[in-house]
This record gives C-alpha cells, sequence and structure tokens, in this order.
C-alpha cells in the first residue's frame, strides 16, 4: 500500500496536469499502486476511483495512529482535516494534541462537522478543505466517522436506502439532485458544496427563492446512509 508525502494530491484522468481532476486523496489516506509510471502513475484510490498522480508525491504507506480533527500547518506540510498520520509523524510535524483524533473513535455528527467548513470554495474534484465538490463533501464528511460512501453522487444515490420525502427525512440524510448532493440539516435546510455561491454554504430549500425552485426542479431522492463500502 501507498500513501502521498504532501497534504493533498489530484487524481488525474490522463498522466497530464491538463487532464480532469478525477477526486483527490489526502495525506494519510492508502491506495493501491497500479502502474507506475515516469511522471504520473496510475492509482486506485480506498473507494475503487482509479485515476494517475505525479509519482514523485507517492510514498510507501505507514499505520496511522490518529486523524486530524483541525486544519494543521508546518514548515514541511500542510495538513487539511481527514488527513491521518502516525504517532511519529504527529510528533516530526507538531500537530498539537487538541488537533489529534485516534483513527478507532467515530463519535462525531457528520452535520456539526459539516458547519466548520462554510466558505470553503467549491473546487471539481476536491475532496479536502482547500476545496470541495458535492459529493467529495460529504464524502470526506462521513469518512471521518468512520464510514466509507461512494465518491461521486450518482453512485452515492444508488447507495443509500430512500426516505419517502421531507417529513421523514432525519439530519445527516443526504439530499440528491441531477448531478448535485448536499447533506440534509433539518427544517429544510441542507449544506452543499457548490457552483451557485462557488462554496461550502447552507440553503433553506422551501425559502421560494429562484435557486430553491431550481433545485427541486432537478430533485431526485432522499437518501439515508446506512452502512459502509
Amino acid at each position: 500500500m501507498y500513501q502521498i508525502r504532501i497534504g493533498v494530491g489530484d487524481l488525474r484522468s490522463k498522466a497530464m496536469f491538463e487532464s480532469e481532476r478525477e477526486t483527490q486523496v489526502v495525506f494519510g489516506e492508502k491506495f493501491d499502486l497500479l502502474e507506475r509510471g515516469d511522471a504520473y502513475s496510475l492509482i486506485q484510490s480506498q473507494d475503487h476511483v482509479k485515476g494517475y498522480i505525479k509519482t514523485n508525491i507517492i510514498t510507501e504507506y505507514t499505520d496511522k495512529s490518529y486523524k486530524l480533527r483541525r486544519f494543521h500547518s508546518h514548515p514541511e506540510i500542510k495538513l487539511p482535516f481527514g488527513s491521518y498520520v502516525s504517532k511519529e509523524e504527529a510528533e516530526k510535524y507538531k500537530i498539537p494534541e487538541n488537533k489529534l483524533v485516534r483513527v478507532s473513535n467515530n463519535n462525531f455528527s457528520v452535520c456539526d462537522l459539516s458547519m466548520e467548513f462554510i466558505g470553503v470554495p467549491y473546487l471539481w474534484g476536491g475532496t479536502s478543505e482547500f476545496g470541495y465538490d458535492c459529493s467529495g463533501f460529504v464524502q470526506r464528511l462521513y469518512k471521518f466517522t468512520g464510514v466509507q460512501i461512494p465518491r461521486n453522487s450518482g453512485s452515492q444515490r444508488d447507495f443509500t436506502e430512500t426516505v419517502d420525502n421531507f417529513d421523514s427525512a432525519k439530519p445527516g440524510d443526504l439530499v440528491f439532485f441531477k448531478g448535485h448532493v448536499g447533506l440534509y440539516l433539518g427544517d429544510g435546510n441542507m449544506i452543499h458544496a457548490n457552483g451557485n455561491s462557488a462554496s461550502v454554504s447552507v440553503n433553506n430549500l422551501f425559502d421560494g427563492s429562484k435557486y430553491s425552485k431550481n433545485l427541486h426542479e432537478i430533485f431526485e431522492k432522499i437518501g439515508r446512509v446506512t452502512k459502509s463500502l
């Protein structure tokens, strides 16, 4: 198994920088190396996404003890929320104890976690607080609570159990639209990484605004996460 040596690494659709960003891995996430190349190597992430990543940022995976509850900056590296570190890496990068959580500690609310990222820029293919896309945002939140869900919104939609209506919806459910997903907070509110605000923001689905009406026109389903990949 392998990991990256920097905070965040892009997986590209082709072995070139100009190709589309498929997704990202953060520090300490392990992946399989399928084909090593000079400039780019083909890898497969834990959520089964394949893509090309720069070869010079790949390194051997080491077992992890902690995950990062907060962003941490060190002269050698910038580690986003959800990164995984060993005890030695925590010491090397001088990560304070209040930013570290045991990997086994999954006692967190995805809704509470989500509110800390309001204003984070929207980034196609992004899965870190340097920039999220809609499905990367909800996936990262759930992964921090120990639940691995698929990477893209279509697969997430098919992976979740259908909730009949908003009266039955609970905070933490996922709301699916054509090509989009958000995290339901309750009382008609949804937090999502979106192109409308170009950031992570909260919107009320029943406020009568033009945007909420547009969302209702492309609404597909409410889904409940009941399992892990």
